[in-house]
């Protein structure tokens, strides 16, 4: 079950227009259950769409947000490019 929650999460976000000069804010428009997003900007930060409305969420001390796995000890965070290579 946590496998399609997190496919579905993946599709999602690389499904949404990305732009990589913002902060990688969603627009939280018609989203209902709970789903997490990346901060661009601040990687001890992330935000939060659930029933249309968006919230920011700070990482506990020590850790930042990773897409795949949450908030992660800053030994396991990996930084990766804020939105997916296109083949354009």
């Amino acid at each position: 079950m946590k496998f399609v929650i997190v496919l579905f999460c993946l599709v999602a976000y690389v499904a949404a227009e990305c732009n990589p000069n913002g902060n990688g804010e969603p627009n939280c428009t018609g989203i209902v259950g709970p789903q997490s997003y990346r901060n661009f900007w601040d990687p001890t930060k992330y935000f939060v769409c659930e029933n249309g409305k968006i919230s920011t969420v700070q990482c506990p001390i020590n850790t930042g947000y990773m897409s795949e796995g949450g908030c992660v000890s800053w030994i396991t965070w990996v930084w990766t490019p804020p939105c997916p290579e296109s083949d354009a």
